[in-house]
């Protein structure tokens, strides 16, 4: 999931200005039901501070433990736990979890930046995906566990080809001068991005639910008055723009999702109007049915280029009324869709047996 790095992007500003080492605690494997699946990241510092959770509190206390050696040694690791045993205690640990999960655990020195840390930060500030490939076995000298390379989605080798097509982490054993090595594939996205479109009272949940979500929100209004800081200070980006001039203001394509809440039928169509072209795979509408079949109705026939990517009334059937329970709502829906999700309770089976991340 391409949101699943904010709190690193969040940690890296702190890293620089203590810069004091860290070790990062990556997933490399999973299986059976985990809290965490491949890819998910952990920081610990040197006083067994955490940024991140892999195991639910399952197993951290004990990666506390192993960071420790990293540590002291420099030398990168696995650790694997099995917790798909029947009883309730294993190693003394407490679990019970009913999955297994392997642990990489690599320090991240401030000497060199802490790569390969900043490889993911500086790959999202440039808006630019690849793969992570780092070495869990090696026999070659040059290429030790630990070792790390970003590869950008335009040079990605064809051992890192299915991980990336896919957008699904992967183990491969490669062969480099002849001599064996094992790497773990990580495709790396950059933050999903949110353009909304109208900037009222109640474009104020929205935002900061989708920036607690690790969204980047680009907000636009007709109106200046409405697109000030101080109403929204955790917006990437604002704009005053007419609908008019935005497809050549703003690259479109760029963003994930759409929500247009001007609250302004007129501009409402306008602004859908210079939609048209985009490749945006999610445009949420405001109001009841009648009112998005109104709108693209006055698209004509144009507007049968967007009519399966436009979901209005928009978001999840939660009962929402007040602001933030919209919010909530819009971008839960805005997730299961990106997703290929229903929305349905994860206890409900079909749902269960797609995606199960419960203990």
């Amino acid at each position: 999931m391409a949101n699943k790095i904010k709190h690193l992007l969040d940690a890296y500003q702190k890293l620089q200005a203590d810069g004091q080492d860290c070790v990062m605690a990556t997933i490399v494997e999973t299986s059976g039901s985990t809290y965490q699946k491949a890819g998910a990241r952990m920081l610990i510092d040197r006083d067994g501070e955490l940024t991140g959770l892999l195991g639910g509190g399952c197993f951290e206390r004990d990666l506390v433990e192993q960071a420790a050696t990293v540590f002291a040694t420099g030398i990168a690791k696995t650790v694997f736990y099995d917790m798909r045993s029947a009883d309730d205690v294993i190693w003394g640990l407490g679990l019970g979890c009913n999955g297994a999960v392997r642990v990489l655990l690599q320090l991240l020195r401030a000497t060199e930046d802490f790569s390969p840390l900043q490889w993911i930060v500086e790959s999202a500030a440039a808006n630019l995906s690849g793969v992570l490939a780092t070495v869990l076995e090696s026999v070659h000298a040059d290429f030790p566990v630990g070792h790390s390379q970003f590869l950008p989605a335009a040079t990605v080798a064809k051992t890192a080809l299915q991980a990336y097509l896919q957008q699904k982490p992967s183990i491969e054993n490669d062969q480099l001068n002849g001599l064996a090595v094992t790497c773990f594939y990580d495709p790396i996205q950059t933050p999903w991005q949110l353009l909304i479109v109208g900037a009222g009272v109640d474009a104020m949940p929205l935002l900061q639910c989708a920036h607690a979500l690790g969204w980047r929100v680009t907000l636009v209004d007709y109106r200046p008055a409405h697109i000030r800081p101080e109403r929204f200070p955790n917006a990437e980006r604002l704009m005053q723009s007419l609908p008019e001039e935005l497809a050549q203001r703003l690259d479109l394509n760029r963003y994930q999702a759409l929500m247009l809440m001007t609250h302004n039928v007129e501009y409402d169509q306008r602004y859908l109007q210079a939609m048209l072209d985009c490749t945006i795979p999610f445009i949420g509408l405001l109001g009841p049915t009648a009112r998005k079949q109104r709108l693209l109705t006055g698209l004509g026939e144009a507007a049968e280029q967007i009519r399966s990517r436009v979901f209005g009334p928009v978001g999840l059937d939660i009962a929402a009324q007040t602001p933030a329970e919209i919010a909530l709502s819009i971008m839960a829906g805005i997730h299961a869709h990106l997703n290929g999700r229903s929305g349905q309770q994860l206890s409900h089976p079909a749902s269960a047996s797609a995606y199960d991340y419960s203990h």
